[in-house]
């Protein structure tokens, strides 16, 4: 069966590392008249992502490649690492500039079924993802994304008192027990249970997402939480950092009500289960108990600094 081709969801450049959605479950491609259902790609044993489909600009593989790829019921999405070679110098340079906005499957239909004149794939065996020119799956949006090179290091301290105005009239403080902060970010970090993102005070101003790779996380031996966020290079990193070098911020996590198991000790709330929704940053007099963050700059910023430098330097000579 010959292998079939289409140009589907959403790429961003940021650093070395490419994020994107694969395929989103449910688009109709016009051009193709088709859509795939929740989970109908399997993974072949061997998955490459190359520049237009050449075989021979392969830039990742999954497993082991640097390509990893997560799915659920809404998307296949996929986070690639590139290494230090020609290819993936050049497909980083093709999305940064704009030129190269997509990403398109390259799969085998195992099943499917017909809908009037419309086809659904009800299962299919991805072989390789290409990074492309334009899209066929228009639902699914596409861009090219920078981001500032500046990180935003933050630690959430667990089993420690903090000070916290969102957890009713009658607390005024918040705990996260080790327990639960360990598995809070499990199934953030690690397990992907739902999309975590980062905002500059709400969700309206987002700066950065789990499932791009723009926002990780970690435990750190003392057991505390530890949140890196890649500032975009837009208003809303902008606003980030004029924020933090004016009056200073907090990287506090948006615990989901609807989810959370806690207690009420006198004026503290104590988490015995807390799932992230958020990591909201934002300037706040109630810093009590929050470590302030760390405003870092990127390998991808010190070099462009260094590149600045010399320029000047050959400018005087």
């Amino acid at each position: 069966m010959k292998p079939e081709r289409r140009s589907v969801g959403e790429v961003r450049a940021e650093g070395r590392r490419l994020s994107g959605m694969v395929m989103a479950y449910g688009d109709i491609s016009p051009s193709h008249r088709e859509r795939f259902e929740p989970g109908s790609l399997r993974m072949a044993d061997a998955v490459h992502l190359d520049l237009h489909h050449d075989a021979m600009r392969a830039v990742a593989w999954h497993p082991g490649g640097g390509l990893e790829l997560r799915q659920d019921d809404e998307a296949l999405r996929m986070v690639a690492t590139l290494p230090p070679i020609p290819a993936a110098d050049k497909a980083l340079e093709e999305v940064r500039s704009g030129r190269t906005t997509g990403l398109s499957v390259e799969f085998r239909c195992l099943k499917e079924r017909r809908e009037g004149g419309l086809r659904v794939i009800e299962a299919a065996t991805l072989n390789g993802i290409g990074l492309v020119r334009s899209p066929s799956y228009q639902q699914s949006h596409v861009e090219a994304r920078r981001r500032s090179g500046r990180t935003m290091r933050a630690t959430i301290p667990s089993d420690a008192e903090v000070e916290c105005r969102c957890s009713g009239v009658t607390c005024k403080f918040a705990r996260i027990t080790g327990e639960a902060m360990q598995e809070a970010f499990d199934k953030a970090f690690r397990q992907f249970e739902r999309e975590v993102v980062a905002g500059f005070g709400s969700y309206d101003m987002p700066l950065a997402s789990a499932s791009a790779g723009t926002l990780r996380g970690r435990i750190n031996e003392n057991g505390d939480g530890e949140v890196e966020i890649d500032l975009p290079d837009d208003s809303n990193g902008a606003a980030t950092v004029a924020a933090h070098e004016a009056a200073g911020v907090i990287v506090r996590p948006h615990i989901d009500r609807q989810d959370e198991v806690s207690t009420v000790e006198g004026e503290t709330r104590i988490y015995q289960r807390a799932p992230i929704r958020a990591f909201l940053v934002s300037a706040t007099d109630a810093r009590q108990g929050w470590p302030a963050p760390q405003l870092v700059a990127t390998p991808d910023e010190l070099a462009a600094a260094l590149a600045s430098r010399r320029r000047r330097r050959r400018a005087w000579l």
